[in-house]
This record gives structure tokens, C-alpha cells and sequence, in this order.
């Protein structure tokens, strides 16, 4: 029997831990679902004004990735039409319309959760210039380069990095070969001239332009070059000519085109803004799982209305409660009116707050102690006595209520939502306890109650384990095994 026992414990604990385990690994999930990044919230506004071809507009906007998150976003395209294209490296929102003359506001705003992980970009092919650099400007870039084309990667982008006061900038030409590259330079300006060099030189390099991840802001989207360096991509930033090493620094928005492009028309007055946002941990998965096509997804609890939720966020810790009752009961020997008493009294208490759930609950206790005497002289059967019991905690309810209502304590008025049958029976049960062995094992058994219920009360409403257990529900199989061990 034994071995039949823990070869089902086994069972229990090895499937949820290989279903989360494929989550995480494959899909992505957070181990800890509670921990949510850094959400920022980004806006864009400006207008555009219609030409001779209407208006063709393109703005880029945050992609998601393992870096980051994209949530809630809300574009307004006024009397223009509007679509989201996007490729392998970027998306991009375009508005547009034949109509003219046209003013138009154009506005998209969107939260965006940042993780600290590197963006898992793919390597490209080495040798990938800019398409508008002729071969004669690449041959003029490798002889630049070629003294350090024996060195690693990484120590390759460094030595272009620190000459790039003599070979990256422009300088007084020299000899007919300094005047070509300073030709080059002055052509395609110190952000493609590095893209040139690193390709030249075995590293593949892509312009990249976004905002630094700081509340602000923007006129002008900040503009650096991502460059592979065997094993990760590196980030320069142009103006210093320094390796970022914190990646998640910065917000890419567009890698090799602009970030704003006016095909048709005119834009003017556009802002990028950010600003750091407080927002729930509900919100991030529940964006997140709800827009998935995976099959394990598409059996999430997200994807219940949202009216029924917050009934299976509490459902799921009553599991925990009960493994913690029986640990309480049977193993500290905490001593309970019934076995789950504590457990819905906890549920009921999610309406009036612990301090005042436990005072109205005493409050009940005792006047029902009292009533429960003078209902023991008259010797009445069981049920009409529980009966008269199940009158007197209505009643009292809704005394409580009214007194509630009278001094503007909405708790008080939603002692409606305590168990009533509950009430009814524990206060037989105290009367019974009290009545064979002595009021002190009585009120011992009703403080016992009160501190299992508050401590249920703690787990079912600790936020951090609610959503836990609401991304992975598979956990209550982990639950189960508990219980059958103890």
C-alpha cells in the first residue's frame, strides 16, 4: 500500500513539473509569474498634412521579443486608414489616406514590459554593407581595417572603437586614398561609416535607432549600431564611441530604416514619451496568454471572462488552506470547530477584512452562546433548535448591517456574505464543547478557529501566490500529493 502511495505522490509531482518546466523553456513563461519587469509606457503624437499624393505615413513602433513586452496599445487614426506590417526586424504602423488637403493628429500609445534579458537576434551573413555603398567604398573600408583581422571579435570592434579618431571621423585628407574615405564619411555620416567598417572587418553590423529607457521626452529618436561579436550582439553608441553594457538600456523601435518615414504628405510636431507605469500582474499575463495561438495557452484560465476570474483566483488556494488545516489540526494540534469551518469563514472575510471578519464573528459566537442557553431549557428537538439558531445569526447579521449602513462602514454590510449555516453550527458546537468539558476548552477551540481562519485568510489573499498558481494550475496536483503524504 505504501509503495502505491508514493509511486502516486511521484505521479502528482512529476506532471506539473514537466508541464511548467515546458512553459518556461519553450514558451516563455516567467518561473516566478509574480515578478514583472519594468513597465513603461511610451506615447507618440504628432500631425500630418496631406500633399499632392494624400498622406502615406510610417512610424515604427516596439516589437515584442524576450526582451520585451507589448501591452495594451491604442492607436487613433482619425478619418485615416490605418495597418501594422512588419518583418523580420521591424514593425511598423502605417496611416494613410488619398484625400486632400488633410490635418490629421496622429496618435499610438502602449505599455511595454522590459525583462533583463538579451534580445536573441540572429546572426546575419558577414558582408551584408548598406545597399547603397558600392563595392570601390568596400574595398577602401577593408584596407582600413586589415591590420586587425587577426584579432577575436570582440577585440576587432574595440581597436575600430578606439581609432575611431583617425579612421571613423572625418580628417584633412592626406593622399589620395585619406581623401576617397573622407568622401565616404562626409557621404554617409558616422553611423553608416561604422556599419561599414565592422562589416568590412568580419563583424556583422546594423544601424539601430529607439529612445533610452529613461522618462522623458523626444524630439529625435536616439540612433547607435548593433554589432555581432561572435556570441552576442553588442551595442555602440555613436556619439562616445562606447559598448553599452546594459542592453536593456535602451528601446529599439527600427533597425535599418528611419523610425518615422512620410512617403505621402508632411509630419510635423511628433514626440516620443516615456514614462514609468504602475500596473497590475494580472494585466502583463493576462495580455500576454490571451493573444497566444498555443495549444496550452488556449487552455489558460485568461481566457475565462473576466467576471469569473476572481471567483478561481480565491477557488485555487482553497486546496492550500485545506493541506494547511490538516497540517494545523493533525500535526501542530490546533484545535478547530470542524474540519473546514476555517476555510469559508477565511472565503467570507475576503468582504469585511480580518480584524472586523473576527470581531463580528465573536460577536455572533457569543450572543448565540447566550440565546443557546435559554434555548436549552425549553428542550427542543435538534433541527427546530438549530432552526431558532439560523434565525437568531440572521438576525444579527442584520442588526450588524443596519448599524453599518447607519455610520457609513460598508464592511458591516457585507456580513450579508459570512455562512450563515456555518455561524449556526459553530455556535451549537461551542455550546456543546463548552457544556462537557468547561468554558476553557471552548473559548481554547474558538481562538483556535479565529487563528486558523486568519492565517487562511493571509494565504488565499497573498496576490503573489493567486497568480502563481492561476498561470499554473497544474500546481494543485503538487497540492494533492502533499495532502496524501500527510
Amino acid at each position: 500500500m505504501r509503495r502505491t502511495l508514493l509511486l502516486l505522490v511521484m505521479v502528482l509531482v512529476i506532471l506539473p513539473t514537466a508541464t511548467i518546466a515546458y512553459r518556461v523553456i519553450s514558451l516563455q513563461y516567467p518561473l516566478l509569474p509574480t515578478v514583472p519587469g519594468r513597465v513603461w509606457q511610451l506615447s507618440v503624437r504628432g500631425e500630418v498634412k496631406a500633399g499632392q499624393d494624400g498622406i502615406r505615413l510610417a512610424i515604427a513602433v516596439p516589437a515584442a521579443d524576450v526582451a520585451r513586452t507589448v501591452l495594451n496599445e491604442r492607436i487613433e487614426s482619425g478619418a485615416l486608414d490605418f495597418f501594422l506590417s512588419r518583418d523580420e526586424h521591424n514593425r511598423v504602423a502605417v496611416w494613410f489616406t488619398h484625400d486632400r488637403p488633410m490635418l490629421e493628429s496622429i496618435n499610438y500609445t502602449a505599455l511595454i514590459l522590459v525583462r533583463n534579458r538579451q534580445t536573441k537576434l540572429a546572426q546575419p551573413p558577414i558582408g551584408e554593407y548598406p545597399s547603397q555603398v558600392s563595392p570601390e567604398e568596400q574595398a577602401l573600408a577593408m584596407k582600413r581595417v586589415r591590420q586587425w583581422s587577426e584579432l577575436a571579435p570582440r577585440a576587432r570592434l574595440q581597436a575600430i572603437l578606439d581609432s575611431r579618431n583617425h579612421i571613423w571621423q572625418p580628417l584633412a585628407a592626406e593622399n589620395r586614398e585619406s581623401q576617397a574615405w573622407a568622401k565616404v564619411q562626409k557621404k554617409y555620416g558616422a553611423l553608416t561609416t561604422l556599419v561599414i567598417l565592422c562589416q568590412a572587418a568580419g563583424l556583422p553590423a546594423r544601424t539601430a535607432h529607439g529612445l533610452p529607457l529613461a522618462e522623458g521626452i523626444y524630439t529625435v529618436p536616439l540612433s547607435w549600431v548593433e554589432t555581432w561579436t561572435g556570441s552576442e550582439w553588442e551595442n555602440v553608441r555613436i556619439a562616445t564611441g562606447e559598448i553599452l553594457s546594459n542592453p536593456t538600456s535602451l528601446l529599439p523601435l527600427a533597425r535599418d530604416i528611419p523610425v518615422l518615414r512620410a512617403f505621402a504628405g508632411s509630419a510635423s510636431g511628433f514626440q516620443w514619451t516615456l514614462s514609468r507605469q504602475p500596473t497590475s500582474n494580472w494585466l502583463l499575463h493576462f495580455e500576454r496568454i490571451t493573444r497566444s495561438q498555443r495549444w496550452l495557452d488556449q487552455w489558460s484560465l485568461f481566457r475565462l471572462p473576466t467576471e469569473f476570474q476572481e471567483t478561481f483566483r480565491i477557488l485555487l488556494l482553497t486546496p492550500i488552506s485545506a493541506l494547511l488545516i490538516g497540517v494545523l489540526r493533525n500535526v501542530v494540534g490546533f484545535p478547530t470547530f470542524g474540519t473546514f469551518m476555517p476555510v469559508l469563514m477565511a472565503l467570507a472575510f475576503r468582504n469585511t477584512g480580518i480584524v472586523l471578519g473576527l470581531g463580528i464573528l465573536a460577536l455572533v459566537i457569543a450572543i448565540g452562546y447566550v440565546f443557546r442557553r435559554v434555548l436549552n431549557s425549553m428542550r427542543l428537538l435538534l433541527v427546530p433548535r438549530l432552526s431558532v439558531l439560523l434565525t437568531l445569526v440572521v438576525a444579527c447579521l442584520t442588526l450588524v448591517a443596519l448599524v453599518g449602513n447607519k455610520i457609513g462602514l460598508r464592511e458591516f454590510m457585507a456580513v450579508g456574505l459570512l455562512p450563515i449555516v456555518i455561524l449556526t453550527m459553530t455556535i451549537e458546537r461551542f455550546f456543546v464543547i463548552t457544556e462537557e468539558a468547561g468554558v476553557r476548552e471552548g473559548l481554547r477551540t474558538a481562538i483556535g478557529s479565529g487563528a486558523v481562519a486568519a492565517i487562511t485568510y493571509e494565504i488565499i489573499h497573498w496576490e503573489s501566490l493567486q497568480l502563481t498558481f492561476f498561470v499554473y494550475p497544474e500546481l494543485l496536483s503538487v497540492v494533492a500529493a502533499l495532502q496524501v503524504l500527510l
